[in-house]
């Protein structure tokens, strides 16, 4: 039947929008890349990305498939079908919160930007972020958002692009790399490259499990769509980590103790590189910070015009600042752990209900008032 086709468009619709939500400043600083793949070394970071890209392409296409049956008004209630009413209930919560320490993640790296790159105070480059973030969030500016969202293409291209000449450039430093890496050190909280690549896996699906809910619901009409869709946007997108990991392999000597370790890789190429890489980041930067601050506030209210949701939006901002403060890897290598151990509970939740318990929609449906 022609409803059981496998459309290409929508598949990649489907896998761009799960790579519109994982490509932010994170990834193209570099500094992610870094803690969880190339401190393992040449071999090491390819162990971390097989793991990664099993895990993401598995989670994807049974999360994106439940919400394609389910179609749920409240996205958010999906945590309860895989870990039940209070863990669910926990999550729920939970994600909105470590969202709000994204956020103050997201200061910090305009700071490191700034300071790195700009050669100025870091402070000017937080302040600026969340002047800019907390206006978008209080002016209700989402049309501002979505235009400036679609920038995250243009960061994965250009990322992948500056990676690529990096290695061309320097072929020989991947060759050394795992000796230099004797002789320095990674900031990582994991001892081993298996454990890395769960947690990578794991820290990501905190937040994302929603919003591939969503997508399941709203634009995947049948299974083989959400199969290829799942399984486009993770390995795409763990197929570009991995260009960049070995970009930063290529010049670890170097890079091994910077906070934005990719904006030096695309000044050393060339300044003009460097210039237009450094705009790219912060944009980068701003399309992470707003969704993750409306995303906190929305949490306390959903009514953009209430003094409570302003209210909300100001004290976000300026805690974010304080937080801020931290360096941008020392709060990678705190936020994101913390994420991933949350991320290891629904990984156990989602293996149970799909493959022991067997769950049934409806079932579950009725329990949350959505049948």
């Amino acid at each position: 039947m022609e409803e059981n086709k496998l459309n290409l468009a929508q598949s990649i619709t489907i896998g761009g929008a799960f790579m519109g939500f994982v490509i932010g400043s994170s990834f193209a600083s570099g500094q992610e890349c870094l803690q969880y793949f190339s401190g393992f070394g040449v071999w090491g970071s390819i162990g971390v990305g097989i793991i990664a890209a099993t895990l993401y392409a598995w989670f994807n296409v049974v999360i994106i498939e439940d919400g394609r049956h389910m179609k749920l008004k409240q996205t958010n209630k999906i945590f309860q079908y895989y870990l039940g009413k209070y863990l669910g209930t926990f999550c729920e919560w939970f994600t909105p919160v470590m969202l709000f320490f994204v956020y103050a993640l997201m200061i910090s790296a305009a700071g490191s930007t700034f300071a790195e790159y700009y050669g100025v105070n870091g402070n000017i480059g937080r302040i600026i972020m969340i002047v800019a973030s907390l206006a978008t969030v209080l002016l209700g500016l989402k049309n501002l958002v979505n235009i400036v969202g679609k920038i995250s293409p243009f960061v994965l291209f250009g990322v992948m692009i500056i990676s690529i000449i990096a290695i061309a450039k320097n072929p020989q430093g991947i060759a050394e790399a795992d000796e230099i890496l004797q002789t320095v050190e990674v900031k990582s909280n994991f001892s081993n490259w298996i454990l890395s690549g769960l947690m990578y896996g794991a820290y990501t699906v905190t937040g994302v499990v929603p919003y591939l809910a969503g997508i399941g619901g709203s634009t995947a009409t049948n299974k083989k769509n959400a199969l290829a869709g799942g399984l486009f946007g993770s390995i795409s997108f763990v197929g570009a980590v991995m260009i960049l990991n070995f970009g930063l392999l290529a010049n670890i000597g170097n890079v091994y103790n910077l906070q934005i370790p990719s904006l030096y890789v695309a000044d050393q190429i060339s300044p003009v590189f460097g210039m237009i890489f450094s705009i790219m980041l912060i944009l980068a930067i701003y399309t992470t910070a707003v969704p993750m601050m409306y995303t906190a506030c929305n949490r306390v209210s959903e009514d953009e015009k209430s003094n409570k949701y302003r209210a909300a939006a100001v004290v976000t901002a300026i805690v974010g600042f304080f937080g801020g403060q931290l360096s941008f890897s020392t709060m990678v290598s705190i936020i994101y752990p913390i994420s991933g151990y949350v991320g290891i509970i629904i990984f156990i939740g989602i293996f149970y209900t799909k493959y022991i318990k067997k769950r049934s929609y409806d079932e579950f449906l009725k329990t949350i008032g959505e049948k």
